[in-house]
């Protein structure tokens, strides 16, 4: 709702008040227009407006204005795998929580005590907050409450202090020329391929399983990285393509020579590097059963998973004296500081032989 003055021809000044309307089946919100003479009297409209919405929003809980008014609209929008994470989200945190209480009557407190404390998770409470407050922002709108208090700072649970842990990390490239000639001998041609993309090229998972045969260009012995393919639920088909993860991420490499000759002696009639059976481009779900059954039937393989592969590739270009900079190009990163924080982490001996190195100078 809003009141907007507005200038007639004839020099006289009018007061337009918006009123937005219940959303209908299909999800559209219907707005509907009228004025008065004097901003009195349009102020006045406006309160038995908000009185009227709020009368409404008082009869409606939570879980009944997400599921009949904002998820028809949401799931129109939203990216498929997106849509995912909302769902999930508003089913396992939201409603839950906050769903039997009426939409009106939802408070900062409530929200505080119901949902951010009921998080095992600082990342898990903002996602839900974050989300909720996305929610009430389209009931503020529809006219069902007059505030949105998930707008409010909130104290937040205590950020774990266990890292996640990816796996095993290859330091060398001679520890991942040595792995990949086991992946050579035990496993199959597009777990190869996922091996030796992380591996040499330090590709995220996603950049991976986007990866056209027109992304390589063989002549020049370079690789486009111009899309990127995410999970999605079975709704949405497995997977979703979209674009980069940022601008940056969009970039052209050069091929490593053990990739290069890879691809060389490992044509195919696919479109997609990574093309299942049927068909269909390999979703990440599928990757990851493929890959940890390859891993689970091969003890003598160390246990690399498919998201450590780029953090493997990244340790053995600094150690080999590869430069910062160019890794942070390499790895599509917007910024340098995410290429420090993550994969840059030198040992004692590392910093000693710098040390020297300056000193003796």
């Amino acid at each position: 709702m809003a009141i907007r003055p507005r200038n007639l021809k004839s020099g006289k000044k009018t007061f337009d008040i918006v009123v937005y309307g219940k959303p209908d089946a299909s999800g559209k919100r219907p707005r509907h227009y009228t004025h008065a003479d004097t901003l009195k009297q349009a102020k006045l409209i406006e309160a038995e407006l908000i009185a009227s919405c709020a009368a409404i929003g008082g009869q409606t809980t939570l879980a009944r204005y997400i599921n009949d008014c904002y998820w028809p609209v949401a799931i129109k929008r939203l990216a498929p795998s997106s849509c995912d994470t909302y769902r999930y989200t508003i089913d396992k945190q939201i409603i839950p929580t906050l769903g039997k209480i009426p939409i009106r009557d939802i408070t900062r407190a409530e929200i505080q005590s119901l949902l951010v404390d009921n998080c095992a998770t600082s990342g898990i409470a903002s996602k839900s907050v974050g989300i909720l407050k996305t929610i009430l922002n389209e009931a503020l709108h529809d006219g069902y409450i007059v505030t949105n208090y998930a707008c409010s700072k909130f104290a937040l649970p205590s950020t774990s202090s266990k890292a996640r842990d990816n796996g095993l990390v290859l330091s060398t490239f001679a520890e991942i020329h040595a792995f990949l000639n086991l992946v050579d001998t035990h496993a199959p041609v597009m777990m190869q391929r996922l091996a030796y993309s992380g591996l040499l090229q330090g590709l995220r998972p996603e950049e991976r399983y986007a990866l056209d045969w027109s992304s390589f260009d063989m002549n020049a012995r370079t690789i486009t990285i111009n899309q990127a393919f995410t999970a999605a639920s079975r709704l949405h088909g497995g997977g979703q393509l979209k674009e980069t993860k940022t601008k940056h991420s969009a970039r052209v490499l050069p091929m490593h020579p053990r990739f290069y000759d890879f691809l060389l002696s490992t044509p195919s009639n696919h479109v997609g590097a990574f093309i299942t059976s049927n068909n269909h481009r390999m979703t990440p779900s599928t990757a990851q059963k493929q890959w940890l059954r390859f891993l689970d039937a091969h003890a003598d393989c160390p246990r690399v998973t498919i998201e450590n592969m780029r953090h493997s590739f990244a340790t053995a270009y600094l150690a080999q004296g590869g430069r910062l900079e160019t890794l942070s190009r390499i790895l599509g990163h917007s910024n340098i500081s995410t290429t420090i924080n993550r994969y840059y982490k030198p040992d004692i001996g590392v910093l000693r032989a710098d040390m020297l190195r300056v000193a003796e100078n």
